[in-house]
C-alpha cells in the first residue's frame, strides 16, 4: 500500500474561499482517495464548499462549533485508516509529506502525534513546534528567553529528520489511528487555539510521544481567520490561553496568568490610545490593533464574559445541535 493509501484527511473549514480547495486539491495530489478526505464547515456563509473536488466528503453545521469540536466530528466520520491527518484550510501538503509522516510513525511504534515543517508561501519558515506554556514565558520577553536557552524556545527550524518535541502545531497534524483510544480526543472546551497543545500534552502523559518531521511539508497562509477578526481573535487566545492554565497548571499559575493578562491589555491599549494621539491618527494600521485591544481590555474587566458577541462570531449556542449532514 502506498503511504497516501494509509491516511485520512480531516479539514475544518469556515469561510475559507480561495483557499479550501488548494487544501484538499494538496491532499488529492498526495494521492489521498476523494472519499478519504472528509470537510467539516464550521457554519460558512462564502462559496468555499464549491471549490471542492469531486468526492470529498463534507459534514456541514449550522454555526461555528469551533476547531476542537469540528476535528472531532472529523475523526468519528472518517474511515478507518492507519493514519489521520488534520490540515488546516488554508494549509497545502507538499511533495513527499505523507510519506515522511508514515516514515516516522513505521519506525517508533510509540509515536502518537506528528507535527510537520510549515512554510509561508515565499518560503520563509514558520513555528511549527513549542514547548508547553509556562507562566514564565508570559513574565519574561520571549527574545531574551531564547537567548538564556534557545534550544528550547526555538519556534521556527530548518532541522532535517525527526525529533521529538513538546508540542506540534495544528495546521498539519498526523495522529496515529490506534492511538485515539488512549490519548482521546480533541478537549472541546477549547473553541479557538491551545487545542493542539492540551492534546500533546495529554498524550505525552499517557505515554505516548510527539514529534516534529521535517520532511513532512507544507505551505502554510497563516492567520486569515485572526486577521478578518483581530480583537475576536485575541479574545479567544486569551479565553483558551487562561482555559489551558486552569487544566493544566494549577489554581495559582491561572490566578497570576488571570491577573498578568488584564493588566497587559490594559498597558497595550493604553499605549495604543497615546500614540494615536501623537500620530493624529494617521497609522491606520495601529490604530486597529489599539482598538483590539481596547476590546480585549473591556472583556477582562466585565469578566470575560462567553459568546461570539465578544469572541469570534457564530458561536453555537451551548447544548445546540451542530451538524446538518454527513
Amino acid at each position: 500500500m502506498t503511504a497516501a493509501g494509509r491516511f485520512s484527511v480531516v479539514i475544518v473549514n469556515r469561510n475559507g474561499a480561495g483557499r479550501l480547495g488548494w487544501a484538499a486539491g494538496s491532499a488529492l495530489n498526495a494521492g489521498v482517495a476523494a472519499g478519504a478526505i472528509v470537510v467539516v464547515d464550521n457554519g460558512s456563509t462564502d462559496s468555499s464548499l464549491s471549490e471542492l473536488p469531486s468526492g470529498v466528503r463534507v459534514v456541514r453545521g449550522r454555526c461555528n462549533a469551533g476547531f476542537a469540536r469540528a476535528v472531532n466530528r472529523g475523526l468519528r466520520t472518517v474511515n478507518a485508516s492507519e493514519f489521520v491527518l488534520l490540515l488546516n484550510n488554508d494549509a497545502a501538503l507538499a511533495e513527499g509529506a505523507l510519506e515522511a509522516f508514515a516514515a516516522a510513525f513505521d519506525s517508533s511504534p510509540g509515536l502518537v502525534l506528528a507535527g510537520g515543517q510549515l512554510r509561508y508561501p515565499d518560503g520563509r519558515l514558520q513555528s511549527a513546534f513549542a514547548p508547553l506554556p509556562t507562566l514564565l514565558e508570559e513574565v519574561v520577553p520571549r527574545a531574551l528567553l531564547r537567548l538564556l536557552h534557545p534550544e528550547r524556545y526555538r519556534r521556527s527550524t530548518s532541522l532535517s529528520g525527526t525529533r521529538q518535541v513538546e508540542t506540534v502545531f495544528g495546521a498539519c497534524l498526523a495522529v496515529r489511528s490506534s492511538a485515539l483510544p488512549q490519548i482521546g480526543l480533541l478537549d472541546e472546551d477549547f473553541f479557538f487555539y491551545f487545542e493542539e497543545v492540551e492534546w500533546c500534552r495529554r498524550a505525552r502523559l499517557r505515554g505516548g510521544r510527539v514529534a516534529y518531521v521535517a520532511g513532512a511539508g507544507a505551505t502554510h497562509l497563516l492567520g486569515h481567520t485572526a486577521h478578518r477578526n483581530r480583537a475576536g481573535a485575541r479574545i479567544e487566545l486569551e479565553r483558551s490561553k487562561l482555559i489551558y492554565f486552569q487544566k493544566c497548571a494549577g489554581r495559582g499559575s491561572y490566578l497570576l496568568l488571570s491577573g498578568l493578562l488584564l493588566v497587559r491589555s490594559g498597558i497595550n491599549a493604553a499605549f495604543g490610545l497615546l500614540h494615536h494621539v501623537v500620530r493624529l491618527g494617521r497609522d491606520r494600521g495601529r490604530w486597529e490593533k489599539t482598538q483590539a485591544y481596547l476590546r480585549l481590555f473591556r472583556w477582562h474587566l466585565q469578566g470575560r464574559p462567553e459568546g461570539g458577541a465578544w469572541g469570534l462570531p457564530d458561536r453555537c449556542p451551548a447544548g445546540s445541535e451542530v451538524w446538518l449532514d454527513s
